[in-house]
């Protein structure tokens, strides 16, 4: 029993010693710039989902609007415009949640 005792000790004095080689940071700070890093994803997600669909609205709006003015075919330029824009709107937000997503701090 005093034998099995002394070697299980043993390997958990070598298994928590071997934790802490090779890596700069501690446990704690590593938590805490990962906590940090997944609400200012979750931040721009939700800043990018909200100015996407601002938008998205604003498209259907000028596509009413080119109907008004230019018929089914003046409605349809103004979609395809608006369109663009909301794709272009997307993918900006995209690369700036991604970028938040990987900060050289967070393993």
């Amino acid at each position: 029993m005093l034998r099995t005792l002394i070697v299980a000790t043993g390997l958990a004095a070598v298994t928590v010693a071997g934790c802490g080689s090779g890596n700069a940071h501690s446990p704690a700070k590593t938590a805490v710039n990962c906590t940090a890093m997944g609400a200012k994803t979750g931040v721009a997600g939700a800043k990018t989902g909200l100015t996407t669909g601002f938008e998205g609205v604003k498209t259907v709006g000028r596509s009413v609007g080119g109907f008004v003015e230019g018929g089914s075919e003046g409605a349809e330029r103004e979609w395809r415009a608006g369109r663009a824009d909301t794709r272009r709107v997307a993918q900006q937000g995209k690369e700036e949640t991604r970028q938040e997503a990987h900060p050289p701090d967070c393993p």
